[in-house]
């Protein structure tokens, strides 16, 4: 369900994340996946701590939310992409949305992809 891939700058973690995305867009990979986020957590509203309206507003698909949250997720892959650069804006207390979708909390049958540095 969560696959961490961490590694020092440079290494090639976000050209993974977006050979990835391409690849499921010409449904080479993850064809089991009917929505995928690419998520660069770095560049991805400044604003405010992520959540799914945030996500599903930045991709104007805002009609998913009901149908994703319905299915728990299933069927939807979010790449999240710098993990640690996140969590210096926005620590992952207990309570955010991002930790609760982490734990399996929230959207537990969706299939969730992140990149960080150790």
């Amino acid at each position: 369900r969560i696959l961490l891939l961490e590694g020092r700058p440079g290494c090639g973690k976000t050209t993974l994340t977006r050979k990835i995305s391409k690849d499921w867009g010409e449904d080479t990979v993850l064809r089991f996946i009917k929505h995928l986020f690419l998520i660069p957590l770095r560049h991805f509203n400044k604003k405010a701590p992520i959540n799914l309206n945030s996500i599903l507003d930045h991709f104007q698909m805002t009609d998913l939310e009901d149908s994703i949250v319905e299915t728990g997720g299933e069927s939807v892959c979010f790449v999240f992409d710098g993990l640690d650069e996140y969590i210096e804006r926005y620590p992952t207390d207990e309570n955010s949305w991002f930790g609760q979708v982490l734990r399996g909390e929230i959207l537990p049958s969706s299939t969730i992809i992140v990149t960080s540095r150790p």
